[in-house]
């Protein structure tokens, strides 16, 4: 979830909408990219990522965001936390993405994809 929070703020994203499925798909979606990227690399993910059918959320990103919270690297909007507030700086996204398996470009071109298809960020 760093990567991936540093890689939106490096570009200029400070807020998310996480408001309904169409966050969740839009995070597995870059996901599935990351591991088409990640093919044929010294890079190995110890996690996966599905959009529970039911309630059509993905709890590993629920997880992910609450430890996020818990690291202080965004907030959750009261009264609903319907918006995830980015608390990492664009001018500071490289200092967390320069130790991350992968590159800071691979988490940068990640989150560039993730914005042109989910529209409810600032």
């Amino acid at each position: 979830m760093t990567g991936f929070l540093a890689g939106l703020a490096a570009n200029n994203v400070r807020v998310v909408s996480i408001r309904g499925s169409e966050f969740y798909s839009a995070v597995i979606e870059v996901f599935n990219a990351l591991e088409r990227r990640i093919e044929g690399t010294d890079v190995k993910l110890r996690f996966w990522l599905t959009q529970d059918e039911l309630h059509q959320d993905a709890p590993e990103v629920r997880e992910g965001i609450t430890q996020a919270v818990q690291r202080d690297l965004i907030s959750l909007d009261n009264p609903t936390y319907q918006h995830m507030r980015l608390k990492i700086a664009k001018a500071d996204a490289d200092l967390y993405l320069e130790d991350l398996p992968g590159g800071a470009e691979l988490y940068k071109e990640l989150a560039a994809d993730f914005t042109r298809s989910y529209r409810a960020i600032a």
